[in-house]
């Protein structure tokens, strides 16, 4: 396990902020609402296309299609074989127009400001942990605040 390496999530708003991307990736979804779209309907799409944005392997698109025919709202849900229509043209899409952006999209939230839509979420990419794998190594009860006392390792 010492010799495994290891990762860490790191926030990143490049190549622009994930919040934009995100609404740039889903404006497809976004310009098929309704007229009289809600905003309830709105931020459905919005999240549905960050939970598009994250599948990573060909597993999750089973729970893509279960939330898209039975999560969002009622009038917007389809059957599974046109929900897989939609997905394979969504992931299509990022994979050729947002190729080289790796980021998860996390933290998803939606909201109006006055005419304005407004898109907030935490890009995040997992990178190579810089820490020697001598950290494995540590006692547990180093810095044990119940005892007030502090061990260190030899």
């Amino acid at each position: 396990m010492k010799n495994e390496p290891r990762y860490v999530i790191i926030a990143s708003n490049e190549p622009k902020p994930m919040g934009e991307t995100l609404l740039d990736y889903a404006r497809p979804l976004i310009q098929q609402l309704p007229h009289d779209h809600t905003l309830e309907e709105l931020k459905a799409v919005v999240i549905f296309a960050a939970v598009l944005w994250n599948v990573q392997v060909v597993e999750d698109i089973s729970g893509a299609v279960r939330y898209l025919s039975k999560k969002m709202p009622p009038r917007l849900r389809v059957r599974p074989a046109k929900g897989l229509v939609l997905i394979r043209r969504m992931l299509t899409r990022k994979d050729q127009c947002f190729r080289d952006d790796h980021r998860l999209a996390l933290a998803v939230d939606v909201h109006r400001d006055g005419s304005d839509l407004r898109v907030t979420a935490v890009g995040a990419v997992a990178e190579l942990d810089a820490l020697p794998s001598t950290v494995d190594g540590w006692p547990c009860n180093v810095g044990d605040i119940r005892s007030g006392r502090r061990h260190l390792p030899n």
